[in-house]
C-alpha cells in the first residue's frame, strides 16, 4: 500500500531568523508551509505557544544552555500527517466529507520545527517531547509547561505584533525606550483580519496568556494532554 505521507518538508531557503522573537519566526514558517500545495495536502499546520501564569517556563535542550533555560513563552510549530481525504458524498448533496481511506497505509509521524532546539529541525514529537519537557512531577509548579495549539490559518489571519513587549527603559535615564532584542528588520506582522479589527498587538493579550477567554485562539493543554494531543 503507498503512504500516507513522505518525510517531513524542509526548511525554506529564505527562512528568516530573528533572535528571541520566536513568534515571528514560527509566522514566516507557518506562512512559507501554508502557501505550499504539498504540504498542506499532507500536513496539519499548528503553531504552539508556550507558557504560564507565571511566565516562567523550564525547557531542556535549548542552544542557549546545555542544562534548562526559563522564558516567558516560547513558540514552535506543528505538523501532524493528514488521515483523511476528503471525498464525494452522493448522500450528502456532492459536499466533501472526511472519509479513512482503506488502501492508504499511514505513517503517522508528527514533526516538531523549533528554531531554538538543540535537538535539529525538524524533530520527531516523540523526541521532541521527550528532551525538551520534564513530567510536571518533576518540576516545581512556577515552571511547569502549558501549552496553546493554533491552526496555522487562525495564527496567520489573527496575530498582530506592534513589538512593544520588547521594549525596555534606557538605562541612563532618557525618557526613549531601547529593545531589550534588536528586532526583525521587515515591518511589523499584522494578519489581514486582526488589520480588518484594528488590531495592532495581541501576541500577549490573545496567545501567550494560557487563560481562555473570548479574544484568544486555540485550544489549551496541560502537558499530559498536549502529550495526548500529538
Amino acid at each position: 500500500m503507498a503512504k500516507a505521507t513522505g518525510g517531513p518538508p524542509a526548511l525554506p531557503d529564505d527562512r528568516a531568523y530573528t533572535a528571541n522573537y520566536c513568534e515571528e519566526n514560527i509566522y514566516l514558517l507557518a506562512q512559507s508551509f501554508s502557501n505550499e500545495n504539498a504540504v498542506r495536502e499532507q500536513w496539519d499546520i499548528y503553531v504552539v505557544f508556550i507558557s504560564n501564569e507565571t511566565k516562567t517556563v523550564a525547557l531542556w535542550r535549548h542552544k542557549y544552555d546545555d542544562s534548562v533555560v526559563v522564558w516567558d513563552y516560547h513558540v514552535i510549530l506543528i505538523l501532524k500527517p493528514k488521515v483523511e481525504a476528503p471525498v464525494s458524498n452522493d448522500d450528502a448533496g456532492g459536499s466533501e466529507v472526511p472519509v479513512v481511506r482503506s488502501d492508504v497505509e499511514v505513517e503517522r509521524i508528527v514533526w516538531v520545527y523549533d528554531f531554538d532546539s538543540q535537538l535539529g529541525m525538524p524533530c520527531q514529537w516523540e523526541a521532541y517531547i521527550a528532551q525538551t519537557f520534564l513530567p510536571d512531577d518533576k518540576v516545581p509548579e512556577q515552571y511547569r509547561c502549558m501549552f496553546r495549539v493554533v491552526p496555522a490559518a487562525t495564527y496567520l489571519e489573527r496575530f498582530a505584533s506592534d513589538r512593544s513587549h520588547m521594549l525596555r527603559p534606557c538605562p541612563n535615564g532618557s525618557p526613549e525606550s531601547q529593545y531589550a532584542s534588536a528586532p526583525p528588520n521587515y515591518p511589523n506582522l499584522c494578519g489581514a483580519k486582526a488589520k480588518v479589527a484594528g488590531i495592532l498587538n495581541n501576541l500577549m493579550s490573545s496567545f501567550v496568556t494560557m487563560v481562555v477567554g473570548p479574544e484568544t485562539f486555540g485550544d489549551v493543554f496541560r502537558l499530559d494532554q498536549f502529550i495526548g494531543w500529538g
